[in-house]
């Protein structure tokens, strides 16, 4: 492509731009909608020969991009669904245990990650300290003292639910 012609496409396709993010909006949320309207430009810009009518080609390429977005997306919306639905609670609720699993589950989901998950190796996993600490990497004094904060966050967190339950 000549320069030319990269300055008339240039020139068809900063008069079209506003228009183009609307027609994509239809589908699109406006973020998205301007990212589609973006590839198409540089698609247009990067062909080797200029489509006869670049306007149309352009509305055309928005339309296409836009619809594969949207379908894109609920491919992957579907997919965080089915997921979801088949995801398991972290505790297994039984009617006669002493911790609520769900309150347990907030407790846990508050701590810091690398709290959390030395609670869970160390209860759950069944490691001792110096276990853990080979796994993280991490000296077993630094192990020791995260579990203890983090036993000492869950101990607060559980007590104001119980005093609420109480009320």
């Amino acid at each position: 492509m000549g320069k030319t012609d990269l300055d008339w496409l240039t020139r068809i396709v900063a008069e079209r731009a506003a228009g183009l993010v609307l027609y994509a909006r239809q589908w699109l949320d406006a973020a998205t909608a301007e990212d589609v309207v973006q590839e198409a430009l540089v698609a247009l810009l990067a062909a080797r020969h200029p489509p006869v009518n670049p306007t149309a080609w352009m509305y055309r390429a928005v339309r296409n991009a836009a619809i594969d977005a949207v379908r894109s997306r609920s491919r992957r919306q579907q997919r965080e669904q089915a997921v979801a639905a088949t995801r398991r609670d972290w505790f297994d609720p039984q009617a006669e245990a002493l911790l609520d699993a769900e309150v347990a589950q907030i407790a846990l989901q508050k701590l810091a990650a690398s709290q959390r998950e030395i609670v869970v190796l160390r209860i759950w996993g069944g490691l001792g300290f110096a276990e853990i600490a080979e796994v993280l990497q991490v000296a077993v004094s630094t192990v020791h003292d995260r579990y203890g904060k983090a036993l000492g966050e869950l101990r607060r967190e559980l007590e104001k639910s119980c005093k609420t339950k109480l009320d």
